[in-house]
């Protein structure tokens, strides 16, 4: 498939948004529903379709959720503060946030929505906030809403090039979205450069007393006291190579403007993510469902699972993650509580522990880690790198609370990035 990615540097109008939607949407099958956006609007926003918003179906792809219509999402409310923002759409996601089948599910697959393609080339889109991810490189809109459990705001901003920010988790409400894991699920922003990130992040962000996990927002400074990253190299993958030689200029960049870099090999550590994940959705799709489903939808996480078990012609990859699911002996609330605070402990332990050790502000990586999903800290991927295809992102995160000065962090390090591809540009046309 031909390059069919919008660079980021480049501003939308809402009349080239309509037109790449009207003759690229058919190919990438990012965007389920859409209007014309309004030109009089400096940010165009699509979302995500397991978050609802008022006047737009919200299926999670799935077929038997397909006429759901939901109210606005607490965040949505908020951000309707935003004279600026123009929602004009829903994205196609993988299926039920990935909770139908197993790893074999391809990413960016839905019933619904199809397959959703990568628009830099025939490269994986990743998930589940797919369609989000494709429609912010494809220059579909300016920003896009998505969601994270484990890893489904950071695989699809690696995969497609994209600025993605995953906040501290409960720092943005997760009422009026379709849940999968009330114990890690949450919001994010997809975004085409750091600016807007931040301004939609900003708005979003509130107490929701119906959240049980309310986290508020109380650090106003952005910057950080030191520069310095530790970053954690997988050298089975080839990480450390691509270091000193992709990545190399922006490096030197960083080291130029006075960063200072630490390497080291990354920590193997295992969470108990599909115990609990499985635990949560059987209770938290139920009660999801019974305060707004309709006659049309199931009304629980058993009746869901039986909507798909009528149509098994459709399921193309199964639906064993949703069969485990079911059949996976119950776990008592005290002793599932306890499960869970032990994973994030121990997540939050082992990135005190890296930064703490090297004195660092924060740590980055080449490639997607779990531990700010399961520990609920902030986590946001940063373009570095369009000479190759797919682009080459990096991954950074820190402690939970520290938001700002993260994406702080991303605004600073974005303008080094430029920098760095026209320093290689030139010594290119050199040789």
């Amino acid at each position: 498939m031909a390059d069919l990615s919008f660079p980021l540097d480049k501003p939308l109008s809402s009349l080239g948004i309509k037109s790449r939607l009207l003759h690229l949407n058919g190919m990438l099958h990012a965007v389920r529903k859409w209007k014309d956006p309004q030109a009089d609007k400096a940010i165009h926003l699509l979302v995500k379709d397991n978050i609802g918003v008022a006047g737009f179906p919200t299926s999670a792809g799935s077929y038997a959720l397909k006429d759901l219509e939901l109210p606005d999402a607490f965040c949505i409310q908020r951000l309707r503060r935003n004279p600026n923002i123009d929602f004009f759409g829903k994205t196609h996601l993988t299926e039920l946030a990935g909770f139908v089948t197993s790893n074999v599910l391809p990413y960016g697959y839905s019933e619904l929505g199809g397959f959703g393609r990568n628009p830099h080339g025939n490269f994986p889109c990743g998930g589940s906030s797919s369609g989000s991810a494709i429609a912010v490189a494809a220059g579909f809109c300016d920003a896009a809403l998505g969601t994270e459990t484990r890893g489904s705001l950071m695989i699809p901003g690696f995969r497609n090039g994209v600025f993605s920010f995953k906040p501290s988790r409960g720092l943005v409400s997760r009422t009026g979205i379709i849940p999968l894991s009330s114990s890690f699920d949450a919001p994010g922003v997809l975004a085409r450069n750091p600016e807007i990130l931040r301004e939609v992040f900003l708005f979003m962000v509130g107490v929701d007393p119906e959240d049980d996990q309310p986290f508020e927002l109380t650090k106003t400074e952005s910057s950080f006291s030191r520069k310095r990253i530790v970053f954690c190299v997988n050298r089975k993958l080839g990480e450390m190579e691509m270091l000193q030689t992709k990545l190399h200029p922006f490096l030197s960049q960083l080291k130029l403007k006075g960063f200072e870099i630490a390497f080291i090999d990354l920590p193997e550590v295992v969470f108990d993510y599909k115990t609990i994940s499985s635990a949560d959705i059987r209770s938290d799709m139920t009660c999801f469902l019974q305060r707004f489903g309709s006659d049309n939808e199931p009304r629980s996480f058993e009746e869901l699972v039986e909507r798909y078990r009528e149509r098994p012609h459709a399921h193309l990859y199964g639906m064993e993650r949703l069969e485990d699911a079911l059949a996976m002996p119950q776990i008592t609330k005290p002793d599932l509580k306890k499960l869970v605070q032990e994973n994030v402990a121990k997540a939050r332990n082992l990135i005190d522990d890296i930064l703490a050790h090297y004195d660092a502000d924060f740590v980055g990586f080449l490639n997607f880690v779990d531990w700010f999903s399961i520990g609920g800290g902030p986590s946001c991927t940063l373009p570095v790198s369009f000479e190759t295809k797919p682009p080459i992102s990096i991954m950074l995160g820190e402690r939970v609370g520290n938001d700002l000065a993260i994406l702080h962090l991303v605004k600073e390090l974005s303008e080094i990035a430029k920098a760095a591809q026209h320093v290689e540009k030139l010594g290119n046309k050199a040789e």
